[in-house]
Order: C-alpha cells, then sequence, then structure tokens
C-alpha cells in the first residue's frame, strides 16, 4: 500500500472512535490527586547499574495536571476519544471548553510519547 492510498484510509477514520489503551506505569499523588506517568530512565542493563551505583532513581516521574489526570483516569481500554471526551464535559461542564480537541491533542501527545496506543473500535 502506498504512502498515499494510506493517508486517504487515515482521513476516512475519524480519531474520536479509537479507544486508547495505556502502555505505561502510573501511580497518583497522595495529596493534589494528580497522576505521574513512571518512565523507565534506559533500558540498558549497564546504564541501569551505574544509575544505581551513583544512587539515583531509575525512573522518571512524568506529572500530569487535573486535565491530563483525569483523562488518562477515564483510560480504561473500552472508553473511546468520543467518551472520554463526553465523560469530562459531563464532569467539568461548561468550564471545560473544546472537549474533543482537547482530549485529542492530550491523547496525540501521549501517542507521540508511546504512553499510549490508540486501538479501532470493534462494531459486535
Amino acid at each position: 500500500m502506498s504512502k498515499k492510498e494510506k493517508n486517504k484510509n487515515a482521513k476516512d477514520e475519524n480519531f474520536l472512535d479509537y479507544i486508547p489503551v495505556k502502555n505505561i506505569n502510573w501511580d497518583s499523588d497522595s495529596k493534589t490527586g494528580h497522576v505521574y506517568l513512571i518512565k523507565e530512565k534506559t533500558k540498558n542493563r549497564l546504564l541501569k547499574k551505574i544509575i544505581d551505583w551513583v544512587g539515583k532513581n531509575q525512573h522518571f516521574h512524568i506529572h500530569l495536571d487535573e486535565t491530563g489526570s483525569a483523562v488518562w483516569r477515564a483510560i480504561d481500554g473500552e472508553r473511546s476519544v468520543n467518551d472520554i471526551a463526553n465523560l469530562l464535559k459531563e464532569t467539568y461542564g461548561e468550564e471545560f471548553k473544546q472537549p474533543e480537541q482537547r482530549v485529542s491533542y492530550f491523547l496525540g501527545m501521549m501517542m507521540k510519547s508511546d504512553f499510549v496506543q490508540l486501538l479501532k473500535k470493534t462494531s459486535n
């Protein structure tokens, strides 16, 4: 399949219909309730030993804000991007402007970092 055909197929698909799935460990801050993602600094065994020897943490903690935390918590492997946007719109009401765009942008950033992947929604 040529690149042009792939792009045409991608345009026919709606990003909001995809289901995000988490690819990374996470936890939440007990004080703020905000989510932080836990990413390994390296997979290289030698570098891991050096990091350990120096006494540093083997992981990065990537802290999400309130909106990012809400989106992250809503990802359950069953809800579509559109379902998550609607859930946040219901939860936050009018103060949550452009939910589809905000959720799509956030998930796009998470995909670029390989923190989430998107699965096609299967029709039953």
